[in-house]
């Protein structure tokens, strides 16, 4: 049962990965003689950072507590 479920998940990550590639539309036409604008500076991450701080706490959180009552205690 495990050989399927392993199989499986590979296969649907497979065939997800290309249907991704392939969702994309075509790319609009370069002008031609002009150079593209540089990239904004900074970091891609800016509108969410506080949201996924807080969730990543909270997980660190989770993982500590979890940890700590899987443990014997000692007598």
């Amino acid at each position: 049962m495990k050989f399927f479920k392993s199989v499986f998940f590979i296969l649907m990550i497979l065939v997800l990965s290309i249907f991704n590639a392939f969702a994309s539309g075509p790319n609009p036409p370069s002008p031609v003689g002009r150079r593209r604008p540089p990239p904004p500076p900074g970091l891609a991450i800016d509108e969410n950072i506080y949201t996924m701080m807080l969730i990543a706490l909270l997980f660190g959180i989770y993982i500590i507590y979890s940890f700590k009552i899987k443990q014997k205690t000692p007598m």
